[in-house]
């Protein structure tokens, strides 16, 4: 098994995990890198890896897997170290009918990477004193008394036992046949609490609750008494340097729509809370573009749109400690186990998965440790892989949800971290 494959192993295992709830611009110093280490097949020892190798990566994943995943172009960024040098590539067209290329100025849905986002905004709360991690739901929000308990770090962990809104069956027939509906915080909260008419089952341990994001989200406005995006704005986006990056309550402007990519649902997998189906309740939308529904229903759980790049330069300010001091930045990176929700000071290969206050960590046999997210929406995909020590950090976007199975994006970036690795200018020969 190559270097890749045991990468994609690893990886898939998390993003199955998340999915069952999921022409080149460059600007680097010289056209060809060369190899340092062997890898997978991608270039042959000692052979220069070139711009068309990357290239090369993204158009074949394209060509092989754009009629299945539903998926007319892609964007992907690779760092080789901050500030650079940098690869971005470029693939497709941004629809069906009627698309231009996909290029620096197209945008996506970044799904739940805003979790990361979330996590860092309650962090950078907490070190101006307007809140502890370790308060809880009945602190803060004593409307919700079921959860009353529930810490704030709870809700970031994942640990919370919380049941996720984004799969109750209500909703889900309101995406269907409302797809322009707004919802408040409050609203998606409420598909998920218990009452007379809402019986989700509570979980134990590690379990991916989307409920969790957004009460973290209603706990900063209560905080502060500004609203999400404005908080956003503010202590996040600012300090990252992030000026191509878009948050919204309600549906987003033309200014917004206009540069992204049609967004399509191709996904028939039951969801799950509907284990007996025989159809999915979502199974009307496929092949419906969503770029112009209010994306409302995400919120500060994933209500994000942004670019690969502008993706890349987020982790980077993160983890440079652009945007939180020091004690609130390991507090960020503190893991639990996705196997049994237990606090972990390192990953093993006996558990090699953790979660953060929103953010992956896995543990690859050959690789070492790697930073990790997968976000998804109704009709988007972006991820990134970074590693720290190896200074490398790719991220990359398309235009689809297809089934679980069938999510190819990050095996196709796996193949271009190893590129990356290989391509590092201080390693070059």
């Amino acid at each position: 098994m190559t270097v890749t494959d045991t990468l994609v192993q690893t990886i898939q295992t998390v993003s199955r995990t998340f999915s069952a709830a999921i022409l080149a611009t460059v600007f680097l110093s010289a056209a060809t890198l060369h190899v340092v280490s062997s890898g997978a097949a991608l270039a042959a020892e000692g052979e220069p890896v070139s711009i068309a190798d990357f290239q090369s990566t993204v158009d074949t994943y394209l060509a092989e897997r754009g009629e299945t995943e539903m998926i007319t172009g892609v964007a992907a960024y690779i760092s080789l170290g901050d500030p650079g040098p940098a690869i971005e590539i470029y693939a497709g067209e941004t629809a069906k009918q009627d698309g231009v290329p996909v290029s620096d100025d197209t945008l996506f849905q970044i799904g739940s990477n805003t979790k990361g986002f979330t996590g860092a905004l309650m962090l950078a709360l907490e070190a101006e004193g307007k809140l502890n991690i370790d308060q809880t739901v009945g602190d803060w929000l004593p409307l919700y008394p079921a959860w009353k308990d529930v810490t704030i770090r709870d809700l970031l962990h994942m640990t919370s036992g919380i049941p996720t809104y984004s799969e109750s069956l209500p909703l889900s027939r309101l995406w269907v046949d409302d797809p322009d509906r707004h919802y408040t915080l409050q609203e998606l909260i409420d598909y998920a609490y218990p009452s007379e008419t809402v019986n989700l089952p509570p979980n134990d341990g590690w379990f991916y609750s989307n409920t969790n994001y957004v009460l973290a989200g209603l706990i900063a406005e209560k905080a502060t008494g500004k609203s999400y995006k404005e908080l956003l704005e503010e202590k996040l986006f600012a300090p990252a340097g992030l000026t191509d990056t878009y948050y919204e309550p309600v549906a987003y402007p033309p200014a917004v729509t206009d540069r992204m990519a049609s967004g399509y649902f191709n996904n028939a997998e039951c969801g799950l809370y509907e284990p007996d189906c025989q159809e999915a309740v979502l199974a009307p939308m496929i092949g419906r573009d969503v770029r112009l529904s209010d994306v409302s229903w995400a919120g500060p759980a994933g209500g994000i749109v942004s670019s690969p790049r502008q993706l890349s330069r987020w982790i980077r300010a993160v983890f440079a400690g652009k945007v939180l001091p020091k004690k609130q930045l390991d507090e960020f990176l503190s893991l639990v186990s996705t196997s049994t929700g237990e606090p972990i000071e390192k990953l093993t290969p006996d558990d090699p998965r953790g979660f953060s206050l929103g953010l992956v960590k896995i543990l690859n046999p050959q690789m070492g440790e790697l930073w990790f997210y997968e976000g998804e929406t109704l009709g988007y995909r972006m991820a990134f892989l970074f590693s720290p020590e190896e200074d490398v950090l790719v991220s990359a976007a398309t235009n689809s949800q297809p089934e679980g199975d069938e999510d190819k994006l990050v095996p196709m970036m796996a193949k271009l971290y190893e590129l990356a690795l290989n391509a590092k200018p201080e390693t070059a020969q």
